[in-house]
């Protein structure tokens, strides 16, 4: 990345950080993407493009901090600036500007902002082993034999950005879904939520499904980074688990083999405690987990843009999406009854774009148990 793109991605960074947690969680990956690509544009065109966009960004900012009798005078501006960055985000397609790249799709979640006493009839905050309480919320038949668990990845992940996929799935089924610590409606947490060591949110969801007695076996659905904590859980309890569904799912090896590609791509990709504390495995070491029950892996059809990665030739850019489908194949390979499903129309959020499809193979791995 251009160092002057660098930096102003820090500022703006900064500047999320002023922002509430239910903010960031929904809309944070969909908001950095959008400025990288708008200061990049602008930068193209010259210092004032530049400064209309960091002057939109600030009232944008201005207007989301103000008291709630400022927003109201402001709420005309402030949805047609959120609607108009979010348009733009639908268009660019995928994107990347997490600290662990990722190859993502910038659709918008569609969940509205609400008051977190509205926010379910149905969820309760669960205090864990070591006195922290995270937000769970359950749905379909208490009854059941199973337990669906809808899988949050790293970081800020709630229980909001799975609830189109909560709602698509048959009532006869018991889901839940719940809000990481330092995210949403659950406790917070010392330092960044998403430097917590993997095992330690592995932890976290462990001493979460066992103090609200959730009928096990689970079936574990993990979308992105989701599906490398599933296979964490599965493996460190696979009795547990009888079954699972990954959703564009990243891959253990996927930092040294994106780093093969362009070395660029990440200056963490050998760095082993980020490794270790992020669940990927060094430098041409391979994954080794294999569990023989229903899973069924679902790829994205959307492959992304060189837009996506500024830096890297088109050639790099192809490389890196036939690795990702490589990824998704291997997954799939992963049990003696796996499945792989590419879903029409979407993206790296198909959770939140096509969850008629991952209620679907909930449904199908639900059955195959």
């Amino acid at each position: 990345m251009n160092p002057v793109v660098r930096i102003y991605c820090c500022l703006f960074n900064w500047l999320l950080m002023f922002q509430s947690d239910d903010l960031i969680a929904h809309y944070g990956d969909d908001m950095r993407a959008i400025f990288r690509e708008e200061i990049g544009r602008a930068r193209s065109q010259g210092r004032s493009e530049v400064a209309k966009v960091w002057l939109d960004v600030l009232r944008e900012t201005v207007v989301l901090l103000a008291p709630v009798w400022v927003a109201r005078t402001n709420v005309v501006f402030a949805a047609t600036c959120l609607a108009s960055l979010l348009t733009i985000g639908s268009a660019l397609g995928f994107c990347s500007l997490n600290a662990i790249p990722r190859v993502m799709a910038c659709s918008k979640p569609e969940i509205a902002f609400q008051d977190k006493a509205q926010q379910s009839s149905e969820g309760s905050l669960v205090e864990l082993p070591d006195g922290h309480h995270m937000f769970l919320e359950c749905s379909g038949a208490a009854s059941a034999k199973q337990t669906v668990i809808l899988v949050t990845g790293r970081g800020l992940g709630t229980a909001n950005s799975w609830s189109k996929v909560q709602q698509k799935v048959d009532p006869a089924i018991r889901v839940c879904s719940y809000d990481a610590l330092g995210a949403g409606r659950s406790d917070r947490v010392e330092g960044n939520p998403q430097a917590r060591p993997i095992d330690q949110v592995v932890a976290d969801m462990h001493g979460l499904f066992q103090v609200a007695r959730l009928t096990q076996p689970f079936v574990l659905v993990g979308a992105s980074d989701g599906g490398l904590l599933s296979r964490k859980y599965q493996q460190k309890y696979p009795k547990e688990v009888a079954g699972l569904v990954f959703v564009d799912s990243s891959h253990e090896e996927m930092e040294w083999r994106d780093a093969a590609v362009a070395p660029q791509f990440d200056p963490n990709w050998n760095n082993p405690v980020f490794l270790r504390n992020n669940g990927f495995l060094p430098n041409h070491q391979k994954l080794t987990w294999s569990a023989n029950i229903p899973l069924i892996d679902l790829e994205r059809s959307e492959k992304a843009p060189a837009s996506a990665f500024p830096g890297l030739t088109p050639e790099q850019v192809d490389a890196i999406n036939v690795l990702w489908h490589d990824f998704q194949v291997d997954l799939s390979k992963r049990s003696n009854v796996g499945q792989l499903r590419v879903v029409s129309n979407s993206g790296h959020f198909m959770h939140v774009d096509q969850p008629g499809a991952v209620a679907d193979a909930i449904r199908d791995v639900m059955q195959q148990i």
